[in-house]
This record gives structure tokens, C-alpha cells and sequence, in this order.
């Protein structure tokens, strides 16, 4: 579904501020936001999103794409902040499960 996510162009600006600061979330994780039409951006994703990957080693990484709907942006930026916190740490849950055992 599409939006005019143009019109939280703040809340982006400053989310992608706060993954850009070093180790945002976590060492081994690398949270980077883009935005449809951007280089390098996956031109079949037409919502802003994050790629998550988790780096199990130097040269291996686990991939997620999380699509920003519009409900999550209209949240206050530390409410955004949080839930993309959450949802980056259950993925290396998920991704720590299947390494390491137990999934």
C-alpha cells in the first residue's frame, strides 16, 4: 500500500539519524534507512523501510527488510524507535536460534 510518506519527512529525518550513529542498536547489527526512488534503494519496495543485517561473522550476514507503513510513522519518534528496537532484536533472536541451536 502506498502513502505519502513525504509528509514525515522529520520523523525519517531523525530516525535516520539515530541508526547512523554508531552502534545504534547493537555492534554486530546494521540498521540502514531507505526510501523509495533512493540509490541503491530495492526498487520493489514502494514504502520507506530498514535493511537489518546481522553479522554472525565477518562474511556472513543475515538479511531483513522491514517495510515503515504508515501506522508506524504516525507513532512519536521514540515510540518508532522502540518498536524498530524490538522488532531488530527478535530478528537476532530468531537469527541466534538458528546459528546457534534451539531452532
Amino acid at each position: 500500500m502506498k502513502y505519502n510518506f513525504e509528509k514525515y519527512k522529520d520523523k525519517l529525518d531523525a530516525l535516520r539519524t539515530y541508526l547512523t550513529e554508531a552502534e545504534a542498536i547493537s555492534p554486530e547489527i546494521e540498521v540502514k534507512l531507505f526510501l523509495p526512488g533512493e540509490k541503491d534503494a530495492d526498487p520493489n519496495i514502494k514504502v520507506p523501510y530498514l535493511h537489518v543485517c546481522y553479522y554472525v561473522n565477518e562474511d556472513r550476514c543475515h538479511i531483513r527488510k522491514i517495510e515503515l507503513f504508515e501506522y508506524y510513522l504516525q507513532e512519536d519518534i521514540k515510540e518508532l524507535i522502540n518498536k524498530i528496537t524490538a522488532m531488530v532484536e527478535e530478528f537476532a533472536m530468531e537469527v541466534d536460534q538458528s546459528e546457534y541451536g534451539g531452532g
